[in-house]
């Protein structure tokens, strides 16, 4: 019969759980309604210890909007996304924005800030900063690297993962927020993506691509 493990956890170890406990707290209760005693007591220590880890509500919150935030864009970001079949690479770019832009996680968390956002205006510029503008970013820089190598138009890179983003974060996407439809289907992201592939490119694909996507759009 095997021994029950007694070891203790290790800071990193705790911190995580720490972490995974603050967002479905903070997830399913509200920033405001969340306090630190509540999390201390669904981790099962002090409030003592929680406050070793992170000095106050603030941080832990940002902590969780960060780590969730890396691992939405690690999520989208790291995978080869090669021009060497442009249209498909853009394709598979916007279908995984849009299907993590879907997701409950980051639909909750969209909701979250939205309702946050009048009483805590210095938190939700905090997290704007790690979750839209980290993004934009990243964006930009594969943008960019897609223009040096003739996908795209020369441009601002910024400028159109600015765009992009508005695409992305359209119709689909609000009628998810507004719980105007429970989920979507693979046939709605997929008709989605496509849609969007094509608009995006017509704006500022390189002169081939954007001169079909315009023809798709008109048929």
């Amino acid at each position: 019969m095997a021994l029950a493990d007694t070891r203790k956890p290790t800071p990193d170890q705790r911190r995580t759980a720490i972490l995974d406990i603050a967002r479905e707290a903070f997830l399913e209760e509200g920033y405001a309604a969340t306090s630190m005693s509540r999390i201390a007591s669904l981790v099962g220590g002090s409030k003592a210890t929680l406050y070793s880890y992170f000095p106050s509500k603030k941080d832990l919150f940002v902590a969780v909007m960060d780590r969730e935030t890396n691992h939405l864009f690690d999520g989208i970001f790291n995978v080869k996304l090669s021009f060497g079949e442009p249209r498909a690479a853009f394709y598979e770019l916007v279908h995984r924005c849009v299907s993590a832009l879907l997701s409950d996680i980051i639909v909750k968390g969209y909701r979250l800030i939205t309702a946050e956002a009048g009483r805590f205006p210095e938190i939700s510029r905090t997290v704007y900063q790690l979750a839209v503008r980290r993004g934009l970013e990243r964006m930009a820089l594969y943008f960019g690297r897609a223009m040096v190598e003739g996908a795209l138009r020369p441009c601002d890179p910024m400028e159109a993962a600015e765009s992009f983003l508005d695409l992305t974060a359209g119709n689909l996407h609000t009628q998810r927020l507004w719980n105007a439809i429970p989920a979507a289907t693979p046939e709605q992201i997929d008709a989605e993506a496509r849609r969007i592939t094509r608009v995006f490119l017509a704006a500022y694909g390189n002169d081939e691509l954007s001169r079909n996507a315009r023809e798709r759009l008109k048929s």
